[in-house]
């Protein structure tokens, strides 16, 4: 008797163990609660929350969910055992992120973009009654996002998502055309050479104010946002993560901008081409005006001291004559003898007679 006594205060006893054990539990900074009971919800515990997000919740549960408690802040709480259940939800910032998609431009260009976003569970109340779970918040999401996503995509131009206007790139607020675009976001910008003459007549594109890749996000978080509201879920920011072609697309793309870069460099080597052929014409032409100008002088100066000379020569050779013949008969001799190894026989007559005749003999 007294054994099954003592067995009977044990289960007692371990029975309300159970029962204080499992009429405490935590919340950590993390968490957020729904207590419910019997599947309905008695009380909603929230993280730390700013005054006007808790006026909101407080609204929006005075509306919804009358007669709900809610209180908000880490520690430790008391449910009814066996009758009660705590549903526990993160309070952190969640992740979202799915395989890249498909879409279409409204250029008609097809590219495949993977993006990502950044949620939080703004009223658990809201959350458990519309998606349960993680997973079902999930799911909803993919669908909210990709479709905004693929909404504003529709009605931006490639060029668009691929840049935006904090940052210009290229010519000041201007980017090269890459793909067509509407006609009011076209311009064209005329390339000269030094003279002046027109070499290539070359289409840009600026992206309006108030479009391109940031404002394109912003209006995607802002509709994502209200959208997502409605299942207690506050999107915190939407972005791009990459903008891909197709893999069957890439190959033409890739031929087509390298052809592009070569009817650059071609351009490019064209025009140096051109400015080295004027500049060595121009600098020849200068070389030999230079030239033509120095044998110009030179023959002038040679012209003027040859004629200079030959009427010193005059002058001097008109006064002495005799003394004229003697100095050629000796250059010419000079010249006829070379190194004076051979002999040389003369007449009496012409410019030779000074070396026959008696010194002292001619005048």
């Amino acid at each position: 008797m007294k054994r099954m006594k003592r067995l009977v205060l044990a289960l007692v006893a371990l029975f309300a163990l159970m029962v204080i054990l499992g009429a405490f539990f935590t919340v950590s900074e993390t968490q957020q609660a729904v207590i419910l009971q019997l599947g309905n919800p008695v009380r909603v515990i929230v993280g730390d929350r700013t005054p006007g997000e808790m006026a909101a919740l407080e609204a929006w549960m005075a509306e919804n969910a009358p007669g709900v408690a809610l209180s908000s802040g880490a520690g430790l709480y008391f449910k009814i055992p066996l009758l009660q259940q705590v549903r526990m939800f993160d309070d952190r910032i969640l992740d979202y992120d799915d395989p890249p998609a498909d879409m279409v431009t409204m250029d008609k260009k097809h590219v495949q973009i993977d993006c990502y976003a950044r949620w939080r569970i703004e009223n658990p109340l809201l959350f458990l009654r519309s998606v349960q779970s993680e997973s079902g918040a999930m799911s909803r999401l993919d669908d909210i996002i990709y479709s905004m996503i693929r909404q504003e995509v529709g009605r931006s131009n490639l060029i668009h998502l691929v840049r935006s206007t904090n940052d210009p790139i290229g010519l000041g607020e201007y980017v090269w055309l890459v793909n067509a675009v509407t006609a009011t976001d076209t311009l064209e910008d005329v390339v000269m050479d030094a003279s002046g003459d027109i070499v290539e007549v070359e289409r840009l594109v600026r992206v309006p104010i108030g479009q391109g890749r940031e404002a394109l996000l912003a209006e995607v978080t802002a509709a994502c946002r209200e959208m997502a509201a409605s299942y207690g879920i506050h999107i915190v920011d939407v972005r791009i993560k990459r903008v891909n072609l197709p893999p069957e697309n890439q190959a033409a793309v890739f031929a087509r901008m390298q052809a592009e870069r070569n009817r650059i460099s071609t351009r490019y080597r064209a025009e140096g081409m051109r400015m080295s052929n004027i500049i060595i014409a121009n600098t020849d032409l200068r070389v030999d005006s230079i030239l033509a100008s120095a044998n110009m002088q030179a023959l002038t100066l040679r012209g003027v001291a040859d004629s200079t000379a030959a009427a010193i020569y005059a002058d001097a050779y008109g006064g002495h004559s005799d003394f004229y013949r003697f100095t050629r008969s000796l250059e010419t001799l000079e010249s006829v003898l070379g190194d004076g190894s051979g002999r040389i026989v003369v007449g009496t007559d012409g410019i030779f007679e000074y070396l026959v005749s008696e010194p002292g003999s001619m005048r």
